[in-house]
């Protein structure tokens, strides 16, 4: 199963920030090159930009703005982030119940 940031009930315009942990698992420095929101709705604000060695913490702040999603539960999301490490893609989902 791949991480998911649940951002539970929000009202429609509503706009909600959040901050993603992860754990470097691998086996060199992992440098944060580029980090990209799913749709226009997910907006990364800022990462780890320092090189995280193996086994420590990393994180990406998002601004999720539910007025550029559909009105819907379950309404579904991603962060992208792309680092140093060839094939290095980790994805994380973000969902929210999008309410009038």
């Amino acid at each position: 199963m791949e991480p998911e940031l649940k951002l539970g009930e929000l009202k429609y315009g509503e706009v909600k920030e959040a901050t993603i942990e992860f754990v470097n698992t691998g086996t060199e420095d992992l440098k944060i090159e580029f980090v990209q929101g799913g749709c226009s709705c997910t907006e990364p604000t800022s990462w780890s930009r320092k090189a995280i060695a193996p086994g420590q913490k990393g994180y990406v702040k998002i601004k999720f703005d539910s007025s550029k999603a559909d009105i819907k539960k379950g309404y579904e999301s991603a962060v992208e982030l792309y680092g140093n490490v060839e094939g290095d893609l980790l994805l994380y989902y973000i969902s929210a119940d999008i309410v009038k």
